[in-house]
């Protein structure tokens, strides 16, 4: 079992950074040996790869080169991978845990972004959420996904095809390369805040499995 000595909280889309401090506690208490950061970014001005640009730049201050690992929360796993594919990443990439991320796209996202009005409002990013364009596998970070389900053939919100979290589909939120995977009944919205997905997080950190 290894544990990178830093790791960066990732929020989702029309999030703040204040939505990832519970989990962000939660985390140092859980793992003491890491020391947790939260990145803000403005999710809705920034297109993934500006945001990944920004991301760069954070973890080359907090880390000082030293090995990282990633919590992201929806959009906040898709930046990550961003980073992830970058030539020449700011520190040595460990482990990424995705809360929800829409590794397939998201079709609430593709949509909302065919009206204007809601298209202007989301920014660039939201019609990228729609049809991510990312690697299909990552370079150097190992993936574990934790993904909402309700268990049932409706989901959490019916008019999502197939079981859902409520804005993403189990289906959408798949990563065919990840290492582990494991589904939850939690609404995509409380992930940060959901005691069962952070100890996950927490095992997968510190042991590269959710089992």
């Amino acid at each position: 079992m290894t544990l990178a000595p830093h790791t960066v909280l990732v929020h989702g889309f029309s999030r703040s950074r204040y939505d990832m401090m519970l989990m962000s506690r939660r985390l140092q208490k859980l793992l003491p040996d890491t020391t947790t950061h939260i990145f803000g970014y403005r999710s809705r001005r920034l297109s993934i790869q500006e945001a990944a640009n920004e991301l760069a730049h954070f973890v080359a201050t907090v880390t000082r080169g030293e090995q990282v690992s990633f919590v992201g929360h929806s959009l906040g796993g898709l930046i990550v991978r961003a980073l992830d594919a970058m030539e020449a990443p700011p520190a040595p990439m460990h482990r990424l845990v995705t809360l929800g991320s829409p590794h397939q796209g998201s079709s609430m996202a593709r949509f909302l972004s065919r009206w204007p009005p809601l298209r202007s409002i989301g920014g660039p990013v939201f019609q990228e959420l729609g049809v991510p364009q990312l690697p299909t596998r990552t370079s150097a970070v190992q993936v574990g996904c934790i993904i909402g389900a309700s268990g049932t053939r409706i989901g959490f919100f019916p008019p999502l095809k197939g079981d859902n979290d409520g804005l993403v589909s189990v289906e959408e939120a798949i990563f065919p390369a990840c290492v582990s995977e494991i589904r939850i009944p939690v609404f995509h919205g409380f992930f940060p805040f959901s005691t069962t997905a952070t100890r996950l997080t927490a095992r997968f950190l510190e042991r590269g499995s959710f089992a």
